[in-house]
This record gives C-alpha cells, sequence and structure tokens, in this order.
C-alpha cells in the first residue's frame, strides 16, 4: 500500500468525531498519504497529526440555513468527485451523508464505511428533520454496496445486518484512540490556563463532550455534592448558552462543592486533550433509551480518548462497559440517579489510588483497546485489494 492516498469522508468536523483522526494515523502509519474531508470546526485550531495527513474543510455548516448548508453539500460532493479522479486506494465514509456521497462519486473506488452514528428511518418522527430521515433511509437501503462495513460495537453490527437483510455481520471497530509510539506530554502548560490554581493538587473528574440531558450532567454535579470529596474537583466542558446549562449553572451555584466545580465551554482539540492527560477520572454516564436505536446502543468516543489518556473511567451499567469494568478500569453507576451515581464515583475516587493503575490502563489499551488494534480488519481488506490489483 506504499504511496497510495486514502480518502477520508465526514460531514462531522474530526475535532468532533475522533476515530476519523485515529483511523487516518494508523492508515498512514502503514505508509499510505490520508486526505480528510469535512467541513468546519466549531472551535477551529490547528492540530499537529504528522506528516502525510491533509485536513480540507469546506465551509461552515453546523450553523449554517438550509439552503446554504444544501450548497455546501453540493461542494462536499463535487470536491470528493476531484479527488477520487485522483486516484485513491479506497474511500472511507464515516456517517450516512459521506457514505451516499460516496457511493455517488465512487465509480471503480472500494467504498469502505465505518458506521460511526448508528441512525434508522421512523415514520412517525419523519417530519422531525425529514432531510436527515430520508438520508438515513438511503443509506440502510443501499449499505449492502458497501465493500468493507464496520460499526463500533457488536451489538450495533448484528442490529445493523437484522435491520439491512446483511448476508454477514459487519465488522466491529471499537472507537478507540491511537497510540503514537512514543508516549505524549501532558501539556501542563495548556492545563494550568484551564483550570483554577487549587485544583492542580486535587483528583479531578473530567467530562469532555455534549452537555445535556442525554449524558446526564445535572445528575453528575448533584453526585459530585453528595460525595462532597475535598480533594477532588469537577471540570464539565461543553457549556453552551441554552435552558439546559442554564440549569446546570444554578445547580452549581447552589452547590456546597460550587468551588471545586469548573464549567467550560466547548474548547479545542489541543485543550482537551491537555484536560484528559492531567485529570484522574473520566465521566462518560450516557443514558439508553430502549425505544430510540440511536442511544440504546452507545459506543461513546470519548471512551478510546479517556483510557488513551490512562483515565479511569465512570459510567452507567451497560454492555459496552461491562468489559471495562471487568478489567477494573471502570465504576459503573447501576441508574441514572444522582445517588447511585455518586456510590459509582466513591468507587472511582478510592481506584485511583491504586499502585499501577494508569499502567493497569496502559496495557490494556496497548494490547486491545487501540486504532491500532482495532482496525486490522480494515487494513487487512486494503491489503488484499491492493494485492489484487
Amino acid at each position: 500500500m506504499t504511496n497510495k492516498k486514502i480518502l477520508l469522508l465526514t460531514l462531522v468536523h474530526p475535532d468532533f468525531l475522533p476515530p476519523v483522526y485515529a483511523t487516518g494515523q494508523v492508515l498512514r502509519d502503514h505508509g499510505l498519504n490520508i486526505h480528510i474531508l469535512t467541513f468546519d470546526s466549531f472551535v477551529p485550531a490547528q492540530l499537529d497529526l504528522g506528516d502525510n495527513i491533509i485536513v480540507e474543510s469546506l465551509g461552515n455548516h453546523y450553523s449554517a440555513g438550509l439552503t446554504e448548508r444544501l450548497k455546501l453539500r453540493r461542494k462536499f460532493i463535487e470536491r470528493a468527485n476531484e479527488l477520487v479522479h485522483e486516484n485513491p486506494a479506497a474511500i472511507i465514509s464515516f456517517c450516512p451523508f459521506s457514505f451516499m456521497s460516496g457511493l455517488k462519486i465512487k465509480k471503480h473506488t472500494p467504498l469502505a464505511y465505518l458506521v460511526l452514528e448508528i441512525s434508522d428511518f421512523i415514520l412517525p418522527v419523519f417530519f422531525n428533520s425529514p432531510l436527515s430521515n430520508l438520508r438515513n433511509l438511503r443509506a440502510l437501503k443501499n449499505i449492502h454496496k458497501a465493500d468493507f462495513l464496520a460499526t463500533p460495537s457488536t451489538q450495533r453490527s448484528a442490529w445493523l445486518a437484522g435491520r439491512c437483510h446483511l448476508v454477514s455481520m459487519p465488522h466491529t471497530i471499537l472507537n478507540t484512540s491511537y497510540l503514537p509510539e512514543k508516549e505524549e506530554g501532558t501539556d501542563y502548560e495548556t492545563y494550568k490556563t484551564l483550570v483554577p490554581p487549587e485544583f492542580l493538587d486535587k483528583k479531578v473528574i473530567l467530562y469532555t463532550g455534549a452537555v445535556n440531558e442525554e449524558h446526564c450532567i445535572m445528575e453528575l454535579v448533584r453526585a459530585f455534592d453528595l460525595v462532597n470529596d475535598e480533594n477532588s474537583a469537577l471540570v464539565i466542558t461543553g457549556i453552551k448558552d441554552n435552558e439546559y446549562c442554564s440549569r446546570v449553572k444554578k445547580i452549581v451555584l447552589k452547590s456546597n462543592c460550587e468551588d471545586r466545580i469548573k464549567l467550560l465551554p466547548y474548547v479545542t482539540r489541543a485543550q482537551m486533550l491537555s484536560l484528559q492527560a492531567n485529570a484522574n477520572i473520566g465521566v462518560c454516564l450516557q443514558k439508553e433509551y430502549q425505544e430510540s436505536v440511536r442511544t440504546k446502543m452507545i459506543a461513546p468516543n470519548k471512551v478510546g480518548e479517556y483510557l488513551y489518556k490512562n483515565l479511569f473511567i465512570l459510567g452507567i451499567a451497560s454492555d459496552y462497559f461491562k468489559p471495562l469494568e471487568m478489567q477494573g478500569i471502570a465504576a459503573l453507576s447501576t441508574t441514572s440517579t444522582p445517588v447511585e451515581i455518586s456510590k459509582a464515583l466513591r468507587k472511582a475516587l478510592v481506584a485511583v489510588n491504586e499502585n499501577g493503575l494508569k499502567e493497569k490502563i496502559r496495557t490494556f489499551v496497548k494490547d486491545h483497546y487501540s486504532m491500532q488494534r482495532q482496525l486490522k480488519p480494515l487494513i487487512y481488506y486494503l491489503n488484499e485489494i491492493a494485492n489484487s490489483n
């Protein structure tokens, strides 16, 4: 595969879909030149990905109106079509939009679909977002045309096989991080600019991601208040100017631990990585709503990032998290209530005192939970098509 190009397509910028970065970095290490085509990040900042990786953004899609979004999507397909004329070894898509775009322009180029966003077509909620629902339907009906197919959990792979009547189950490639040969630094100087000085000698509980009801942020703040451990601090990123975040701020103001809680807006990816590198516990309290396909088979991006940074995991019991609990690197709440989350948080705060915990996490990541390990089925496929040409 030496000196071949791979085209990666994603609607969401890789800053907020980090497995795209990790996939590109692993394939780059196998001698491939990576071109990522996407739209703008809403917290733009240059990130050093190393050599032979190009990230090309085509405009502000996330806050554009409908007409402008449609124009940008046409521009995306036109640019992807231009890049296909450079004869990439393969196209890799990560969402329904990029998959359908890939089908339109692939010609004879192999198309891999890593289904990071699980979605269904449900008629009762069609008019909530007609364009998205129609795109989901087209992706489901055409998914058998992918030359290589994978999802980030066994549950999702099984569901997709049944939903789309596939002759074989998709591969499972967990949402993990790229593991560089040389361990990265902690970027402590950046970290010190993000948190109060008194946080620097405390056990830091960190949440990075979207702040909403689905991710139990209010419950997390209340659980932290119930534990009331003076040697710990809570840092939450992703605070926006909306009703839910306003409620979170009010709860913090009434908390007995207000001076040990730091609420941050969305930060750049480099800032987020510095927070993760200096924290102790990574929070992923995602609820599973059984009536919603999108939430009942969770496969969070942030778990791979947390573990890569040697963080102990605080989560809610699910099939996805159970293996991590069995490894002794996660504490799981039985439900999403503040009381049950506080019980798991107490366990996590005790666990981070364990001698050799970071080494245990590091070994688990190296042996199993890194993108180098997880991406082997795709690399095997790419080698097969290279050898057949």
